[in-house]
């Protein structure tokens, strides 16, 4: 397994003065894509948005005196019903991403601080995915459980939810992975995720462990403060009770800690291993984004939207001592 690194040195005159950055550009171990690492610092003050609260929450479809009446229906699997398990409900997606496209609400509340939210708000909705997961037809599918929390991150609704996404054909991400899977399987007899733990849990990128799931920061970040869950259950649908809790449990204390950071905004998937065979294991991925507010700022622009490179400030090896440090404590 190989962690490349190159690293370039940028020389600027600032007020008579030679000042040298660093950048360096990591290679993904599993599919070589490219990200860079720049020195450069996060303003993390966002300003208060009390107000934007208050006024999507007046014309939120998904707060409880609205979602019944707003929310549209799945009419093959979920026979035109909303699902419901504690505070999670799902219903499908108005704007249908795949042949299969839900949303899973997950909580009463319109909005949370990262630190509000709870491992059961996951779990309920990770439970009713998978429900739905097991009804559905024969066949290949490719399936991924995703959420964006606040504009920054992309959502352009406040209230926390889930996107589950199922689709017969793979997204461009989804087959670089796969194909780059098979191909290390085929090399070395075991699927990438496996080997990548056992590499990780004495360096420096690793951060802990929940239930049947391990922690670390990826070597080549896609975002800001990127951890990777890796469960030892490697089919979602198959997952037990345990497990599911495992991969929540380590969601809320990433959350607390990126609230620590200054954060208050994030993207998470979880790739889905299953119908796709033993060479792909289910792994999650999440990344914090710019802080939002009054002043928010996007923190995608042309590197990543047309040459599929990230661009993060901080070193994955600084950020996961820092939360390996307080794991426990949150």
């Amino acid at each position: 397994m190989e962690f490349r690194k190159e690293v370039e040195v940028a020389k600027i005159l600032v007020a008579d003065k030679i000042i040298e950055s660093r950048i360096e550009i990591r290679f993904d171990p599993l599919t070589l894509q490219t990200s860079r690492i720049i020195n450069k610092s996060l303003n993390m003050n966002f300003g208060e948005f009390d107000e934007e609260i208050a006024s999507s929450k007046s014309w939120c479809p998904f707060c409880s005196e609205k979602v019944e009446a707003m929310a549209a229906r799945d009419p093959e699997i979920m026979k035109a019903k909303l699902w419901r398990r504690g505070e999670t409900i799902l219903f499908a997606n108005l704007m249908p991403y795949a042949k299969y496209s839900l949303i899973a609400r997950l909580t009463d509340e319109h909005y949370l601080k990262l630190s509000e939210f709870r491992a059961q708000h996951f779990f309920d909705a990770f439970k009713l995915a998978q429900d739905y997961i097991s009804d559905l037809p024969e066949g290949k599918f490719y399936i991924t459980i995703g959420m964006n929390y606040l504009k920054s991150a992309g959502s352009s609704i406040m209230h926390p939810h889930l996107q589950i996404v199922i689709s017969e054909n793979s997204t461009d991400y989804v087959a670089r992975l796969e194909w780059s899977a098979l191909e290390y399987k085929e090399q070395k007899g075991k699927d990438f995720w496996t080997d990548l733990v056992n590499f990780e849990k004495e360096g420096d990128r690793y951060v802990g462990r929940t239930e049947k799931t391990e922690w670390l920061a990826a070597f080549a970040p896609k975002g800001f403060y990127h951890f990777i869950g890796i469960p030892e259950e490697w089919e979602f649908v198959k997952m037990s009770e345990k497990q599911l809790y495992g991969i929540a449990t380590g969601l809320i204390k990433i959350l607390r800690f990126y609230e620590k950071k200054g954060m208050n905004s994030f993207n998470f998937i979880l790739f889905c291993a299953d119908r796709i065979g033993d060479h792909f294991r289910t792994n999650l991925n999440i990344v914090a984004r710019s802080p939002f507010g009054k002043y928010y700022w996007c923190d995608v622009f042309f590197p990543k939207m047309f040459q599929d490179e990230s661009i993060t400030f901080f070193t994955p090896e600084e950020y996961a001592k820092e939360l390996k440090e307080v794991w426990n404590e949150i």
